[in-house]
């Protein structure tokens, strides 16, 4: 009989924890891939910005970017992945995921929170590399106009312009090109 995985409301995993839970919920090699990547890339962003001054709390902001594709098979992955890790405890941690894929970055970088970084990082990474938001901005236009036809072209470039634009704000706010810091095993 397997034991059962059961955490405080507060807890963040570490990286082997929550390969063992991506493991325990099925989620594919590849994605649990790309999960490490967000979580590298995430967690690099919120060191950066903690030692800035910013109220970030790096370990969740690592836990939530290692499980947040926990549950990427199913068609709403964020609330289901989010129901999840609720149901073992770790409620932080689903609360920063609950909403990845639909969240509105905070665009003041004073105010960002744990959810922020992790979008950030989410928006930076194409399957387990680091390709910047230029290039990831791109593949999300050519998903969605699929998706959606080319009338959405304008307002999807607008969005793309106005994240390409918020990052280098971020990498001015700390002194460095994301790309320069995040680790070179995901460049």
């Amino acid at each position: 009989m397997k034991k059962e995985i059961s955490f405080s409301k507060e807890y963040c995993p570490s990286k082997s924890e929550c390969l063992d839970i991506l493991e325990k919920y099925g989620t594919p090699k590849h994605v649990q891939e790309h999960c490490i990547a967000v979580s590298e890339v995430s967690s690099t962003i919120a060191n950066e910005l903690k030692e800035k001054g910013l109220d970030i709390n790096v370990e969740l902001v690592k836990s939530a970017g290692y499980l947040h594709d926990i549950a990427r098979v199913h068609k709403i992955h964020e609330k289901v992945g989010s129901e999840y890790l609720k149901s073992i405890g770790l409620e932080d941690v689903a609360e920063v995921i609950k909403d990845h894929t639909k969240h509105k970055i905070n665009s003041d970088i004073r105010m960002l929170d744990e959810e922020d970084i992790l979008c950030i990082g989410d928006r930076l990474v194409i399957e387990n590399k680091y390709v910047g938001s230029e290039k990831r901005m791109e593949y999300i236009m050519s998903k969605a106009i699929l998706k959606y036809g080319e009338d959405s072209k304008d307002r999807l470039d607008k969005i793309k312009d106005n994240f390409v634009g918020f990052v280098r704000g971020l990498e001015d706010f700390i002194g460095e090109d994301i790309g320069d810091i995040v680790p070179d095993e995901i460049r």
